[in-house]
């Protein structure tokens, strides 16, 4: 399987190749086109296990309830357009072994290969800091593709890094984090207008997006015109 980032800029997408007993799986609605070959099933679980609960999970986690998944019905091989909803890049990341990653809320786009998705609980903090209570966790072997509002930025965690929440795409599961304040007090994270942040420490890679989207729309909000 084989993903190939289209455009460049702030409206990439990318174009899948597979071939047949091949399997591509992607969040609901995230298709943007699919050669004839191509049939599609909507289930609420990627590999083992989950069923309704893990649509629950993803509903929680701010990803779709349904997950999409394509295989070839001809013995050929097979293409699908992906692309995020919001403008911006997107990028594959690789999963291997010990090498899991954990993506945010609606950051997730699709994968290929033998990969196991799973919505992981992570505390309260989450629901705190204004993000969601769920991160999807991508396991086993092969390529998941992550999307973002804005620009996207690989940074490489080795001891201590701090990322706002509203920033953050995915890191890599080796990695441990607390969300707490910005600044020094309560006070000086208000006067910042910084909130939360995620402290992480240990090694490995972290994912972040250049503009934070629930930012973006508090900022839009008020300049549209009431609902009739």
């Amino acid at each position: 399987m084989r993903f190939e980032i289209l455009e460049q800029g702030a409206f990439q997408s990318a174009l899948v190749h597979f071939d047949h007993g091949e399997r591509l799986i992607s969040e609901s609605g995230a298709m943007v086109r699919a050669s004839g070959n191509v049939d599609i099933d909507v289930t609420t679980r990627a590999k083992k296990g989950g069923g309704m609960l893990s649509g629950v999970k993803r509903l929680l986690g701010g990803d779709s309830f349904f997950l999409s998944t394509y295989s070839t019905t001809d013995g050929g091989s097979g293409e699908v357009g992906i692309a995020p909803i919001l403008p911006g890049e997107v990028m594959t990341l690789e999963v291997a072994g010990a090498n899991h990653w954990k993506t945010t809320g609606g950051s997730f786009l699709a994968a290929g290969g033998d990969i196991e998705l799973d919505m992981q609980f992570q505390g309260l903090g989450g629901f705190i800091s204004g993000e969601s209570l769920f991160f999807l966790e991508a396991s086993g072997s092969g390529t998941i593709l992550v999307g973002a509002f804005g620009a996207l930025r690989e940074l490489e965690v080795n001891g201590e890094l701090t990322i706002d929440t509203g920033h953050l795409v995915a890191y890599e599961a080796s990695l441990d984090y607390s969300v707490t304040k910005a600044g020094g007090s309560w006070m000086q994270s208000f006067l910042a207008g910084e909130g939360f942040v995620m402290k992480f420490s240990g090694q490995g890679r972290v994912i972040v997006q250049t503009h934070d989207a629930s930012g973006f729309g508090k900022r839009l909000g008020p300049l549209l015109p009431p609902r009739g």
